[in-house]
């Protein structure tokens, strides 16, 4: 294929891919979303800003909490108290080591479910509602059906590895989405800390502290939600961000990096107005050009560590727009990505460039990625010392 028509076959893809998801590459701009399905929605409008496998189905550990406390919310008996049974107390971690023969009252299980991801607290409810986890397990699937996740199937009530256990980004969205219907639900998911104790056959207090890093940060973007861990599932969320007046659905399955791939899809959503998602001639940094470093509108430079850095370099184009168009579908990847303008007058263009690498051969991968994907040439070249 010649040089041409691959470009405009590029073109027609990228064009495809823009229509979709007209937000998508500006939410995920702030750099390689390192997690293997994901969603973001505007949760006013229903409106989808970001998605990458959001139907496939995958284990979700501790996301699974989600269901299990609505369920308690629901229920109206939070006031009741449950008692620990054997299975319950021998449940392995993360768990806020209950004993047999101790009581307590479902609205404070409900907070170590939330907050401390306790498995052992989540079996207590469990038993405590549906008379077994079994029993509980089939409330949680009739559930998630009624809410519309109809590609979730759990057989426990926290999400340690088991067969036939798993759901989806989307779906986890559509039930943290119902779970914000409740008051209760938000307020323990902002609470950071909280002291416990059981009701009857035993005295010992216990300390709940959140998972959530967003909420002991002075950001201005509010972050609430469910974190989870395994081997199979790796890292894993579902929640909500405030942002000002607006309010975003959540998830990311098998992240690597869940606060890093968290914090550039909200703060990627922040400007995320179709307006921004192409950059004039005019608006591109001669001074940055001149130097050959342009990056993108809200890239976070303060994370990038010091030392040898690598970057790739796509296409240049005459025009502008063809250059954003190219921008835009490798940010849609997953990559950080940024519009250089380089010349002047007649020889002025615009060149791509790619990623902020911490070593040449995750560069390489990445510049064999996109010439696969966008059939352009790409080059790695080293930007620091």
């Amino acid at each position: 294929m010649r040089g041409g028509q691959r470009i405009r076959s590029w073109v027609v893809a990228a064009l495809c891919v823009l229509a979709s998801s007209p937000l998508a590459a500006q939410a995920a701009r702030g750099g390689s979303i390192t997690a293997t399905a994901g969603i973001l929605i505007d949760r006013q409008s229903g409106q989808v800003l970001w998605q990458r496998n959001p139907d496939l189905r995958l284990p979700n550990a501790s996301t699974t909490k989600v269901l299990t406390a609505l369920l308690a919310i629901k229920s109206g008996r939070l006031n009741e108290s449950f008692p620990v049974s054997a299975e319950a107390a021998q449940a392995s971690p993360s768990k806020i080591s209950v004993r047999p023969g101790w009581r307590l009252r479902l609205h404070d299980l409900l907070y170590a479910i939330l907050l401390n991801s306790a498995n052992d607290a989540s079996v207590v409810a469990a038993e405590g509602l549906a008379g077994s986890v079994d029993g509980f397990s089939g409330r949680m699937n009739a559930e998630a059906r009624a809410l519309g996740a109809m590609n979730t199937h759990f057989v426990n009530p926290h999400g340690l590895p088991a067969d036939n256990h798993y759901s989806t980004a989307r779906d986890l969205t559509t039930i943290f989405n119902d779970g914000l219907r409740y008051p209760l639900f938000r307020e323990v998911l902002k609470t950071k800390r909280l002291v416990i104790a059981p009701t009857a056959g035993g005295t010992r207090k216990i300390a709940l502290r959140s998972h959530n890093r967003f909420l002991m940060s002075d950001s201005p973007i509010q972050v609430i939600g469910k974190t989870g861990w395994t081997i199979a599932a790796k890292k894993c969320f579902v929640g909500s961000a405030t942002v000002g007046d607006r309010e975003l659905l959540v998830a990311v399955l098998g992240s690597r990096d869940l606060w890093g791939d968290l914090k550039r899809l909200v703060e990627g959503s922040v400007q995320s107005d179709p307006a921004t998602l192409t950059i004039a001639a005019s608006e591109v940094d001669w001074a940055a050009a001149a130097n050959e470093t342009a990056p993108a509108a809200g890239d976070d430079d303060e994370e990038a560590p010091r030392g040898v850095r690598y970057q790739v370099r796509l296409a240049s184009f005459r025009s502008a727009g063809n250059a954003n168009r190219l921008r835009n579908a490798v940010v849609n990847d997953g990559y950080r990505a940024s519009v250089v303008r380089l010349g002047k007058g007649k020889r002025t263009h615009y060149q791509v460039r790619v990623g902020d690498f911490s070593s040449e051969p995750q560069a390489k991968l990445a510049a064999r990625k996109l010439t696969r994907s966008h059939g352009v040439k790409a080059i790695v070249q080293k930007t620091g010392t």
